[in-house]
């Protein structure tokens, strides 16, 4: 079973458990009402108790045919006419068949007698026949339909907007993961690079490359694979990428490091500083004059502060380094992870590169799905 439809059966759950509780809460309350309100002793009390007890199971079958049926089938369709239509041939129904049930029992005789001549009058008045408690109630009648029209849609527009939001949670996901994943590539192709590139100058330093790189590899496959990692891992991973992109740089490329090496118990969304660190080494060294690459990585108490700056050699002083893929990615990952909470300010001239990263951490787990 899918994450996304666990997601949604998680969602259609708690649904039905705050849509339903109050609908029991409310017909108990209806319901028990009259055990407090009448004395069933008293027979004039014991009538109405009845009485009250017919029009409730009335309005309950108005309240919730109009609920579950009415509104869910005809409020949103295209053609409003048909929902207005069927409410009017429900209400119509109700009033006739209340009509034939109120006479088929006879609730009329268990009025008490000295009510029944003024009763009988205001009937003989009524030229339809219909029944007087009806007629008093009928405003009430168009209160229950008004009312649980009013439940059923915006609960409707709820679970709409609900269901929108998770779809539009799991496309988010997904193409979260699509980006992340085009990290790998990218990383792999420039690590190995730099371990070619070694093997000629010093074997030994390129051996030791290859088990750092394994160590990456793990994080990079198992480690990095999740929504958030601990804040620890993430800045030991980035220093271990530094030093083994370091082992290939030659005395004309000057590298200032300062990553915390004490940060808090945290999390924050795996591989956001690698891609501009990778277009650092990539665009920024020059083995024919002197450049520079400057990295750091600190934390404050809410916020993982990076800044990375290079030098742009000669060579590439008319090549814009801003529109890589990768740099690309890293802006789309942002805006869907943070949305409007963080700071990316990414500046250039001709001779340097600058980019300042400022994204928050929590110490809770997923907070940034």
């Amino acid at each position: 079973m899918s994450k996304e439809l666990k997601n949604l059966q998680n969602l259609f759950s708690k649904n039905m458990v705050e849509r339903w509780l109050p609908h029991l809460i409310g017909l108990l309350l209806f319901l028990i009402l009259p055990v407090f309100v009448f004395n069933r002793n008293n027979v004039r009390d014991v009538f109405w108790m009845y009485n009250y007890y017919y029009q409730l199971a009335f309005m309950i079958v108005a309240f919730y045919g109009n609920y579950l049926f009415i509104v869910p089938r005809f409020f949103f369709s295209k053609r409003k006419v048909y929902f207005f239509l069927a409410l009017f041939l429900f209400v119509s129904l109700l009033l006739v068949i209340s009509q034939y049930l109120y006479e088929y029992f006879q609730l009329e005789d268990f009025r008490p007698d000295r009510f029944s001549n003024v009763i009988t009058q205001v009937r003989a008045k009524n030229r339809f026949g219909l029944h007087p408690k009806l007629i008093d109630n009928f405003l009430l009648l168009l209160i229950v339909i008004g009312f649980s029209s009013g439940m059923a849609i915006t609960q409707q527009l709820r679970l709409n907007e609900a269901k929108q939001k998770e779809i539009e949670k799991a496309r988010v996901d997904s193409e979260l993961a699509f980006l992340r994943n085009q990290i790998s590539p990218h990383f792999f192709f420039n690590a190995l690079n730099n371990i070619y590139g070694l093997i000629a100058i010093d074997s030994d330093k390129a051996q030791k490359a290859v088990e750092k790189l394994s160590g990456l590899m793990r994080y990079l496959i198992y480690d990095s694979n999740i929504e958030v990692v601990d804040l620890k891992k993430e800045f030991d991973f980035t220093l271990r990428y530094i030093e083994l992109m370091q082992q290939r740089l030659s005395s004309k490329v000057k590298l200032d490091i300062d990553i915390s090496k004490e940060v808090p118990d945290g999390q924050i969304p795996p591989l956001l500083f690698l891609p501009f660190i990778e277009n650092a080494f990539k665009h920024g060294i020059s083995y024919r004059e002197n450049s520079f690459i400057s990295i750091a990585l600190k934390v404050d108490s809410e916020n993982v502060i990076f800044s990375c700056s290079n030098s742009i050699p000669s060579r590439n002083e008319q090549k814009s380094v801003k529109g890589g893929l990768g740099i690309e990615n890293i802006k789309k990952r942002l805006a869907l992870i943070f949305r409007n909470s963080y700071k990316l300010d990414i500046t250039q001239n001709d001779k340097v590169f600058s980019v300042l990263l400022v994204v928050p951490y929590t110490r809770e787990k997923h907070i940034f799905s």
